[in-house]
C-alpha cells in the first residue's frame, strides 16, 4: 500500500466535505448575529445562537456577541470569562476584559475591576481600548476614595494617548481627583484645561460644574457664581436638571455686589430677541425695542453656510441684571428671550 492511502486518508477524503460545511454554517450563523446585533435586535441575536443548536457554540465570537446580548448580568458574565478562558489573543478577547470590566464596574466591585484593567494591560498593552479601560480603573479607584491612584491611572492616558476621544474625560477626571482630595487651585487648573482646549467637547458642562463645586467649596462664591451663570447661559437645560450648580444659585442669592465677578473675568451679557433669516423681520423688531427707548443692534452670523440676522438687547455687566429685564420684556410683549454673554 502506498503511504498516504488507506482506510485513515478515505475516512479524512469523507469528513472533509462534513467539516468544511460545518464550519460555512457557522460562520453564516456569526454574521447574521452580528448583523442583527449592529441592527439593535439583542433578542434576535440570542434567538439566531441559541436556538441554531441546543448548546451555543463555544467560539470566542459567538460567545462575545451572547455576552454582550445577554440580559442577564451573572449568565452575561459567564459567557464572557469564558471568552477570557480560552486565552485568544486577538480583539474578540480585549472586548470580553473590557465588558467584563464594566459590568464589575456597575455591580460596584471597583476593585475588581480594576485589576481585570490590569490584566487586559498586561495582555494587550497597545491595544485600541486600553484608554476606555485605564479610565474606568482611575474611576475605580476613585469611587473607593483612592484619588492618589486614580490620578495614576488618568495622567496614563493623557501621557500615553493624549489624541484619545477620552483624553478630555481623563483630563476632567483628574480634576475631579483633585477635588476629591481638596486641592481646589490644582482642580480648578485641570478643570480650566478643558474650557480652554476642549471648547467642543461632551465635558465642557462637566468641567463647569466641577468649577462651580471647586470654588463652592474653596469659600469663593465670586467665581462659583461666575461659572454658574455661564454653565446656565450656554447649557440651560443641564442646569435645571443638575444638583451641583444649586449650590452656587444660592450664592446668587447672596452675593452683595452682583456682577462683580463678571467684571473681574471681563463678561458681559446681552438679552438676544430674535435671530431670522430675513434681514427686514429683524430691522422692524429692532425699531420696535428702539421706540421704547432701548439700545438694539443686529449681528450678522453665519450658519451652516446661511447669513442670519442675530437681534440684541441692551449690554449688562450682571446676569441677574439681565435677566430681571428680559422677565420684564417677556411680560409686556408675551414673547420669549435669552440671555447670552456677547
Amino acid at each position: 500500500m502506498k503511504p498516504g492511502t488507506g482506510p485513515t486518508r478515505g475516512w479524512i477524503l469523507v469528513l472533509a466535505p462534513v467539516l468544511l460545511m460545518s464550519l460555512s454554517a457557522r460562520g453564516q450563523t456569526i454574521q447574521e448575529a452580528t448583523r442583527l446585533y449592529q441592527r439593535g435586535e439583542p433578542d434576535q441575536v440570542q434567538r439566531v445562537l441559541l436556538e441554531s443548536s441546543p448548546e451555543p457554540e463555544r467560539n470566542s465570537e459567538s460567545l462575545l456577541l451572547l455576552g454582550r446580548t445577554e440580559p442577564r448580568g451573572e449568565l452575561s458574565q459567564e459567557y464572557l470569562e469564558e471568552v477570557l478562558g480560552q486565552g485568544e489573543k486577538g480583539p474578540v478577547s480585549q472586548q470580553a476584559y473590557l465588558l467584563t470590566c464594566k459590568y464589575e464596574f456597575s455591580k460596584g466591585m471597583h476593585l475588581a475591576a480594576a485589576d481585570l484593567v490590569d490584566g487586559l494591560e498586561a495582555k494587550f498593552p497597545q491595544s485600541e481600548i486600553l484608554p476606555e479601560a485605564l479610565w474606568i480603573s482611575g474611576s475605580s479607584f476613585l469611587a473607593v476614595q483612592k484619588p492618589d491612584s486614580a490620578l495614576l491611572r488618568f495622567n496614563e492616558i493623557l501621557t500615553r494617548f493624549p489624541g484619545s476621544t477620552w483624553a478630555a474625560w481623563a483630563q476632567l477626571s483628574v480634576g475631579d481627583c483633585f477635588l476629591e482630595s481638596r486641592y481646589f487651585d490644582r482642580a480648578a487648573s485641570a478643570y480650566n484645561r478643558i474650557l480652554e482646549y476642549n471648547k467642543d467637547s461632551e465635558v465642557f458642562a462637566f468641567a463647569l460644574s466641577g468649577l462651580i463645586e471647586c470654588y463652592g467649596e474653596w469659600g469663593d462664591s465670586e467665581k462659583a457664581l461666575l461659572y454658574y451663570n455661564l454653565l446656565k447661559e450656554k447649557f440651560p437645560q443641564w442646569v435645571e436638571s443638575a444638583t451641583i450648580p444649586l449650590r452656587a444659585e444660592k450664592q446668587t442669592a447672596e452675593s452683595e455686589e452682583p456682577g462683580r465677578a463678571e467684571r473681574l473675568a471681563g463678561v458681559r451679557y446681552t438679552i438676544q430677541l430674535g435671530v431670522f433669516g430675513v434681514a427686514e423681520n429683524a430691522l422692524r423688531l429692532k425699531a420696535q425695542f428702539e421706540k421704547q427707548g432701548h439700545p438694539v443692534r443686529i449681528e450678522t452670523k453665519v450658519i451652516g453656510g446661511k447669513s442670519y440676522s442675530v437681534v440684541q438687547l441692551g449690554s449688562f455687566v450682571s446676569y441677574r441684571e439681565a435677566s430681571d429685564l428680559k422677565k420684564r420684556l417677556e411680560a409686556q410683549t408675551g414673547e420669549s428671550y435669552r440671555v447670552v454673554i456677547r
